[in-house]
């Protein structure tokens, strides 16, 4: 892949690049801050409340904490979520980003000014109104927006921010810099004067041409098409390509059960979960929660852990670069595949340490084995990999299905995700390296489904993929056709029914595609 990168796909990504790094940084305030923030909890309980500050009650607040950031999670899925199908990406992923962490920002900043738990509590609802709009709505913006050469790299670019921002925090976020009581208040208030500044940004920014095609705002579409990849692209080619992508369904807005009845949905979808379930069961997201409990009882103190943290954040950094680059040079497989190698030799290292821990006990040995899972957990991120669920979302699936699909999978990480975490505590208390072997088998069945039917997407157009899906799976369904038992017959060709009923593949689009509806001077020849 040549880097040519249009200049102003580069802006749009430097604008989000910064946006997540702000968000970041307040997300880390809690994990960083720990001790601090029991702190105030101390402070809470006494002066608010009469109540004697003990482990149990102390615990219950970080429990708080940790869990009402799924509060605000859950509202946004269902109520903010879906203005960005309604009224616009630009609307949900510029405007309102940039209202909630101005406020939830502020929240913060009065809970460290005035020691009030209660604050901060809701600067993590008002936290987790973002989260559905940062993991997707923004990423489809971007992918929306991006030439489909460079998908991939847009996609995986804003990356950055995670690293950044944990370097910050890392660096600055410790007692003995900022992370003191009387000092923090200083990350939530640099939050408000940047979050103002790349609102200023962000607001220059043209909506997506793919949702302008959809309200059929063609002129808007091809003036940001123009903007996001330059004067020299075929605007003809383009504009066709998002035209027919958007005829690939009758509906304007796809119901799950519409995705899950048609056969091509389907599988798409099955292909999506199972990338994100790969991903989600490899214990990464208990090493983010948990990660002073599992370094401490591999051998290491809470301040070796944390220089851990930051000297290989700091290492790593550089791979992060590769990761944009693979998606789009390599293509989706081969990064799942190196990826898929990777977190599946975490997977085993972590079982390995675990048992070890847990019958000969901590040591040098331990200590050991554990940088190399955390020095895993870091490489599998240069692999780009974190990126494909959004990938695929917007590869995939059609206009119509994308938030529908997108809503289905937050809901499905949390389901699965949440009580993972949860249950972690407890399980690891009784047998330690029990919780892990539930990763070796799940990964081995997904990893195996994938291997089978994942399909290659890189550089081309997205009603592309989704017909040749649609004619890989319809070729299946003819052998069903072709069988002489009636009930196999007569349910093969009710699926065929519900699928073209939805999906205007190629065997139906030449009845829905209007070439006039292109503007004139953008008339195909």
């Amino acid at each position: 892949m040549t880097f040519s990168v249009p200049p102003n796909v580069l802006y749009m990504l430097f604008c989000f690049v910064l946006m997540d790094l702000i968000n970041t940084i307040t997300v880390l305030i809690f994990p960083t801050l720990a001790a601090t923030i029991n702190e105030m909890n101390n402070h809470t309980l006494k002066s608010h409340y009469g109540i004697q500050p003990t482990d149990a009650n102390i615990a219950i607040l970080n429990s708080m904490i940790t869990t009402s950031a799924t509060v605000g999670m859950v509202f946004s899925l269902f109520f903010i979520m879906p203005i960005a199908e309604t009224k616009g990406r630009k609307l949900a992923v510029t405007y309102f980003r940039f209202i909630i962490t101005l406020v939830c920002s502020f929240c913060q900043l009065l809970s460290a000014l005035t020691q009030a738990t209660e604050l901060f509590i809701l600067g993590q609802i008002l936290n987790g109104l973002q989260i559905p709009l940062r993991a997707f709505v923004t990423l489809m913006y971007i992918t929306e927006c991006a030439p489909d050469k460079y998908r991939g790299f847009a996609s995986s670019a804003v990356i950055f921010s995670d690293v950044i921002g944990q370097l910050i925090m890392f660096s600055v976020g410790s007692p003995s810099a900022l992370g003191k009581q009387n000092t923090w208040f200083i990350f939530p208030l640099v939050v408000i004067i940047s979050s103002i500044v790349n609102f200023g940004m962000a607001a220059r920014l043209p909506e997506s041409p793919k949702w302008l095609v959809r309200q059929n705002r063609l002129e808007e579409a091809t003036q940001a098409i123009e903007f996001y990849q330059g004067d020299s692209c075929n605007l003809n080619d383009v504009l066709t390509s998002y035209i027919k992508e958007k005829n690939l369904t009758q509906e304007d807005k796809i119901s799950f059960r519409q995705v899950w009845e048609n056969d091509t949905m389907r599988e798409a979808l099955k292909v999506l979960c199972s990338v994100s379930l790969f991903l989600i069961l490899d214990s990464g997201a208990v090493q983010g929660t948990y990660t002073v409990l599992l370094h401490t009882t591999a051998g290491y103190t809470v301040q070796e852990t944390m220089n851990i943290k930051l000297i290989l954040t700091i290492l790593f950094f550089p791979t992060r670069f590769i990761g944009t680059y693979l998606l789009d040079a390599l293509g989706r497989r081969p990064v799942m595949a190196i990826a898929g190698v990777i977190v599946y030799s975490k997977t085993w290292l972590m079982l390995i340490t675990q048992i070890i821990i847990y019958f000969v006990g901590p040591s040098l040995l331990t200590k050991i084995l554990y940088l190399g899972v955390e020095a895993l957990s870091n490489s599998t991120f240069a692999t780009g990999v974190a990126s494909l669920g959004i990938l695929f979302i917007s590869e995939l699936f059609p206009p119509s299905a994308r938030t529908t699909v997108a809503q289905a999978l937050i809901m499905v990480t949390m389901i699965i995700d949440l009580p993972l975490i949860a249950s972690f505590p407890i399980v690891y208390a009784i047998f330690g390296p029990g919780y892990f072997f539930i990763h070796i088998f799940t990964q081995v069945f997904f990893g195996t489904y994938l291997y089978r039917h994942m399909p290659e997407t890189k550089g081309r157009a997205v009603y592309d993929i989704i017909e040749a899906m649609d004619q890989d799976v319809a070729s299946r369904t003819a052998t069903f056709i072709e069988e002489k038992t009636p009930l196999i017959r007569k349910r093969s060709a009710t699926l065929a029914f519900k699928r073209n009923s939805i999906l205007n593949t190629s065997r139906t689009r030449a009845l829905s595609f209007d070439h006039r509806l292109i503007p004139s001077k953008f008339e195909i020849c």
